[in-house]
């Protein structure tokens, strides 16, 4: 929110907005005309007086449109803050498979060393000691992918902090406490009420009824108001001085074309379907947000309630058995695999959740996730 630099950009638009409220409140300038002959000169001041309150719905224009980009802002942040929450929720992800990984290998780097001694005793063949061994290099590796697309993650958390090469680290961050439970119903009301980017559909009917209000009092005429003073070149004392004064009326044979008008009344219908479109995608982003949240924390409630704790029992009876003789390394090898899918796929079950819920929230338009 502080350092993000799409967001400080952003904040800009703000700037130029508010700024545009004082250029609207401009008022025309006055002219000064001086014209000579051979024997006479002229000085005329003119100003042009705008009638219709031409000013006023300026003002009353740039005064929405500042709101308007004010809600545009306040949403680009929702949206910003979601898509930073999903990177530091996948940097969390991508630490939580190293540990993984790195377990994955220390365990079996444990058991090649044992297998290796047990071969040098007897207990078992070469080919099985070499497997082992094999299958803790390969692990090994993974680790070196797997560092890899953690310090990645951290990168892209940098660019959303505005940081070009501070490493971070997200070591204290767990997933906490997500369990929430909803409503659908009360979600589409409290979105129908908090979503800034249905605000914004509101206030732009604003701007554009202020636009065409604008239009219309651009359409009648102003009033040019003239003063002036002329006298002699000749003499110190002139013969002949005089005060001029005038007004120039403008015919607005323009004003029989209607097409700015209807231009300006077509938008606001347009304007108008737009937002009821918006309200209809409100709901249906909301309701397809809600069955994907509930949908994953089913999955996650499963892994928990005994899919993990199988996978690492057969591990574990496996590596037993494999150490009394009773089965082969690569029946030990297949349920280290199956242990470490199973783990991975808990970690992104996890990682998906916690993202569902992020989404739900965002585009329900509130926001209490803290980690």
């Amino acid at each position: 929110g502080q350092f993000n630099l799409n967001l400080l950009a952003e904040k800009y638009n703000v700037k130029i907005a508010e700024a545009e409220i004082s250029a609207a409140k401009v008022m025309p300038d006055p002219q000064v005309n001086f014209e000579s002959t051979y024997e006479t000169y002229t000085v005329e001041l003119e100003y042009s007086l705008e009638l219709g309150n031409k000013r006023g719905a300026r003002v009353r224009l740039a005064k929405s449109q500042a709101e308007h980009t004010a809600l545009v802002l306040n949403h680009f942040f929702q949206e910003l803050r979601a898509e930073a929450t999903d990177v530091f929720l996948d940097a969390i992800l991508q630490r939580e498979l190293l540990k993984v990984k790195q377990s994955s290998y220390n365990y079996m780097l444990q058991l090649s060393h044992s297998d290796s001694l047990r071969f040098q005793m007897g207990e078992i063949n070469e080919n099985d000691a070499r497997q082992s061994k094999l299958e803790a290099a390969t692990l090994l590796n993974e680790v070196f992918n797997q560092e890899a697309e953690h310090k990645a993650s951290l990168m892209v958390l940098n660019q959303y902090m505005g940081k070009a090469s501070e490493i971070l680290s997200v070591s204290d961050a767990e997933w906490g406490d997500m369990n929430r439970d909803y409503v659908l119903g009360n979600l589409i009301s409290i979105a129908s009420e908090n979503r800034l980017d249905l605000m914004a559909a509101q206030k732009n009917l604003e701007v554009v009824a202020n636009q065409f209000k604008l239009i219309r009092a651009e359409r009648r005429m102003d009033l040019g108001l003239k003063v002036g003073y002329e006298r002699d070149w000749h003499g110190i004392f002139p013969t002949r001085r005089s005060l001029k004064a005038g007004v120039t009326i403008p015919l607005k044979f323009s004003k029989f074309n209607k097409g700015s008008l209807r231009v300006a009344n077509y938008a606001k219908e347009q304007s108008e379907c737009e937002a009821k479109n918006l309200y209809l995608q409100v709901q249906t982003e909301v309701s397809q947000a809600f069955y994907r949240y509930e949908a994953i924390k089913k999955q996650v409630k499963q892994y928990q309630t005994g899919v993990l704790d199988d996978s690492k029992r057969i591990l574990d009876g496996m590596v037993y058995k494999y150490k009394r003789g009773e089965t082969s390394i690569l029946d030990v090898l297949i349920a280290q695999r199956t242990y470490n899918e199973v783990q991975e796929q808990y970690l992104r079950a996890m990682k998906d959740y916690v993202s569902a819920l992020v989404n739900l929230e965002k585009v329900c338009g509130m926001w209490d996730i803290d980690f």
